[in-house]
């Protein structure tokens, strides 16, 4: 048993509390101790029995931040294992300088904690990076024993350095802390190295870019030049730097010297046997990028499967630049082929890269299938993109491929089992290619060409599938059954002509969300509708409560919407872009929205079908003085399409995808409408020629332009023939000219094209 009493010594001027307390199990006056402060370690004495101590002598130590009650907790903390009571009636003195001393010590710690922060701050260090610094301090707390010492460690204090280094760009900076730590002996990991090949290969590039989070702390700039902290390199000359939108251009000097420690770094990581990471890797593989060494990037993404390790798109970066560069066109290709391999799927600037190659080499193989690859990946080009192919339809190269004679039947077969758009039959034609800029109209007609552009159907099973695939992600990620919920409500409400995301027509333009909006974009897309039924209004529960929603006008709009069984009101927490999502494609109709679904949520879903179905289903909006605008889906798909007669058509890329003035590429054969239209014309030509053999140059070169190849409409009897007899009376004309002893054969088939204006195909 325990028993508890208590004894009051007073001693002037100063009152101490003392706790008599028996700890036994058979009580007795000689098991009788008492504490100053009842915390012995192993018996927790009652909060309520512990008395605060007040002291007059140590009272001036304390100010308006610091208060008693803190002190003495720090004070019970340090004297855990108590005084003696004959000890301190002997001695009461002797106690009171141990608490006077106690009090100042930690005063004392407190002061340095602020001159450590304030060094910290002229060293350049921010508010962020002196987290670390704190739990430190925090540690060195009087009475407190550190459970482990980490952030004190000269490994945490190197990180905290490096990311500094890091944020401003300073790659010498943090060469300098690497030199330091290999000289003391620091152990670094992975972490550190990663920051350090990372910087040393930015630089090896000539262009650093900083962190966003460290834009206060970068170096000054000094009339246009950045100067580092460091004022000289190893040979005492100055480092210039240049910033230029946000990014640190390094000089030669800086670019040579972060080389070779960059190198040296991957080395000293190697010997010290730390594991490679992709970052890592990658950062090695642009250094050798900037040697213009491809073969050595390519072997930087090569260890890393072995290693565990999965490439990224980045990865493969370095050695494709360099081999597209160079113009090696088979390691080029070799490259993209590992990407394939490995699961990583080229974007399009990585497909511009071998495009421009391929179009370099005259690869007319390889042009065609890229052209393709961007079809299916990136649907329409960027302004860049397309000035490359505008190059290779201007080729001599790109005029001499292509197949002379059409299955037509086969070709229809071929765009009807592709869904429409494209054949991948390979080039059709020959001859030189006709390239215009020009839009679409509203009935999908070239205004250039004439042609009806596809509108590629979507698989109704692969809808179907989509929509069991929205719904599983949903379902998932929402609770209570609200998702099931949804689905069950459609099932009885629906079916629906359109869907509106009415946070995204309420907030158009403003902050404050606003129904009279949503009622404007609900009354006129109604208009629209073949049935001019109700729209299904999916808004969250949020935007339908509250004062505002109180007025009178916005509660009669929403009594409105659910008296027509026209609003659904997500639940909190759920994520409404799954319901409108959902119910547009569950019920196959036009969604109202200017989201362009390009976050998280939406990148879950794919890049293969969802652009698709997108493209055919979103409605954008507007506002104008009067009435809502609505860009309704395009009457065409905005996608790369081929026709049966070997007809080109390419989107460029605009700010805006609901642009109804999207500029195309029309691309076909210079010499396909005269074949079709003037067909006749063609054979009362063809027989004047061939019975004056003395027909003069200027007359034949007329016309080869209009009817050197037939056109691929399926008449090729007629055609076909006089475009041999024409083929046969160009060359004769062309050669006469050129004494076969004294050229070479390649220069007299170019001077006789010059000639001819025409482009001379031997078929053997």
């Amino acid at each position: 048993m325990a028993s508890f009493t208590f004894t009051t010594m007073q001693q002037q001027p100063t009152h101490y509390y003392f706790l008599s307390i028996t700890l036994c199990k058979y009580p007795s006056s000689a098991s009788s101790t008492h504490f100053l402060y009842p915390s012995p370690p192993k018996h927790q004495i009652p909060q309520h029995f512990i008395h605060r101590t007040r002291h007059a002598s140590v009272r001036h130590h304390f100010n308006a931040k610091l208060s008693t009650k803190h002190y003495e907790k720090k004070a019970r903390k340090e004297t855990g294992s108590g005084f003696s009571s004959s000890s301190r009636s002997s001695n009461g003195g002797t106690e009171r300088n141990k608490l006077e001393s106690l009090f100042s010590s930690v005063l004392e710690e407190k002061a340095e904690k602020k001159r450590y922060v304030k060094d910290k701050k002229k060293m350049g260090f921010d508010s962020s990076s002196l987290k670390s610094s704190k739990t430190m301090e925090n540690n060195s707390v009087v009475g407190k024993k550190p459970k482990k010492d980490k952030a004190n460690s000269p490994v945490v204090h190197l990180r905290v350095q490096l990311d500094m280094c890091s944020k401003r760009g300073d790659v010498m900076g943090a060469i300098q802390l690497y030199d330091k730590a290999i000289k003391e002996g620091i152990t670094m990991g992975q972490y550190h190295y990663a920051v350090l090949l990372y910087l040393c290969s930015s630089a090896a590039m000539g262009i650093v870019q900083p962190a966003k989070s460290g834009s206060g702390n970068r170096p000054v700039l000094n009339n246009g030049k950045l100067v580092d902290f460091d004022n000289s390199l190893a040979n005492g000359s100055t480092k210039p730097y240049y910033l230029e939108d946000d990014e640190i251009w390094v000089s030669e000097d800086v670019k040579k010297h972060a080389l070779v420690k960059g190198f040296e770094i991957y080395e000293t990581m190697c010997s010290s046997n730390v594991q490679m990471n992709e970052a890592t890797l990658t950062s090695v593989a642009r250094m050798a990028m900037s040697m213009g060494d491809g073969d050595m990037a390519f072997d930087m993404v090569k260890q890393m499967k072995p290693l565990g390790i999965n490439p990224r798109l980045r990865s493969y970066g370095p050695a494709l630049s360099v081999f597209c560069t160079t113009g090696d066109i088979n390691k080029a290709f070799e490259v993209e082929k590992h990407m394939l391999e490995h699961g990583v799927q080229p974007e399009e600037p990585e497909l511009e890269a071998l495009l421009r190659v391929s179009v370099g080499a005259g690869k007319g193989d390889k042009v065609y299938y890229l052209l393709h690859k961007l079809r299916t990946s990136v649907r329409k080009v960027s302004p860049s993109t397309a000035d490359i192919i505008v190059r290779w339809f201007e080729s001599k190269a790109a005029s001499r491929v292509g197949k002379r004679r059409i299955d037509q039947k086969l070709m229809k077969e071929a765009i009807e089992n592709g869904g429409g758009g494209w054949h991948g039959q390979g080039w059709l034609g020959k001859g030189k290619w006709s390239i215009s800029y020009t839009v679409v109209g509203d009935d999908a007609l070239c205004k250039c060409c004439g042609d009806k552009l596809a509108l590629i159907d979507l698989d109704p099973i692969e809808t179907e599938k989509f929509a069991e695939s929205v719904a599983s992600i949903a379902i998932k990620r929402e609770k209570n059954f609200s998702f099931q919920k949804f689905q069950k409500w459609l099932d009885y409400y629906g079916p629906f002509e359109a869907v509106v995301d009415a946070a995204n027509v309420g907030l158009f333009s403003q902050k404050r969300f606003m129904p009279s909006k949503v009622n404007a974009v609900v009354n006129a897309i109604r208009q629209k509708l073949p049935s001019r039924r109700w729209p299904l209004i999916v808004l969250h529960n949020k935007r339908i409560t509250g004062r505002k929603m109180d007025e009178p006008v916005n509660k009669a709009l929403i009594e409105k919407w659910k008296n027509a069984d026209a609003l659904y009101s997500t639940p909190t927490g759920s994520n409404d872009d799954w319901y409108w999502l959902y119910a547009a494609i569950k019920f196959k109709c036009l969604i109202v929205t200017n989201d362009e679904m390009r976050d998280h949520t939406f990148q879950l879903l794919g890049n293969e079908f969802f652009p698709k179905w997108k493209e055919r289903h979103q409605v954008h909006f507007s506002f104008s003085n009067t009435s809502p605008v609505f860009y309704m889906p395009p009457p065409c798909s905005v996608v790369i399409q081929e026709s049966e007669k070997g007809h080109w058509h390419i989107p460029i890329a605009s700010e805006l995808d609901y642009d109804s003035e999207r500029t195309w590429l029309c691309i076909r054969r210079a010499n396909s409408h005269a074949v079709k239209e003037d067909s006749v014309a063609i054979t009362e030509d063809s027989q004047s020629l061939n019975r004056n053999k003395e027909h003069t140059r200027s007359t034949t070169q007329t016309e080869v332009n209009s009817n050197f190849l037939p056109l691929n409409n399926g008449n090729y009897d007629k055609p076909q023939k006089l475009a041999e007899e024409m083929y046969k009376n160009i060359t004769s004309i062309s050669f006469a000219s050129v004494s076969s002893d004294q050229h070479k054969v390649l220069s007299e088939i170019e001077t006789a094209e010059m000639l001819g204006n025409c482009v001379i195909d031997f078929q053997i």
